[in-house]
């Protein structure tokens, strides 16, 4: 059975993409993901905890982009810089709109990602962090 996502569909994601304002929490390694979690309210007892460049709620997600390759769409974002001074173990990334606390997108990490009092990078994949295609 094949499937597809209609254009206009795409294109009104892109929009909501633009125009909400997002944050990024991290969550711990204990965390297990679900499709069943649509608010904030269902993951934070998993968050990590405040340290040097985040605090409790998540980072503000700058830069969002969009870019229309054919039938294709890419939501992007700056690479997110969290610290100095951070003391972090994460190994999952919640994306939610702060408005309404929805999440919108769960990313796992290739394993748990460590910094001790430093800087860690959240670098988005060079496709973006949401692929429409």
């Amino acid at each position: 059975m094949a499937s597809l996502i209609p254009k206009f569909v795409k294109k009104e994601i892109i929009d909501v993409w633009v125009a909400e304002s997002w944050k990024v929490m991290l969550l711990n390694n204990t965390y297990a993901p679900s499709v069943t979690h649509q608010f904030i309210s269902d993951v934070s007892n998993k968050e990590m905890g405040a340290t040097g460049g985040y605090a409790l709620g998540g980072v503000a997600l700058a830069g969002k982009a969009s870019v229309a390759d054919g039938n294709n769409y890419y939501l992007d974002a700056t690479d997110l810089p969290i610290g100095p001074a951070a003391t972090l173990n994460f190994k999952f990334a919640v994306l939610y709109e702060t408005g309404t606390s929805k999440i919108r997108a769960i990313i796992e990490f290739a394993g748990d990602q460590v910094v001790t009092n430093g800087t860690s990078t959240i670098t988005w994949n060079a496709l973006g962090i949401i692929y429409l295609t």
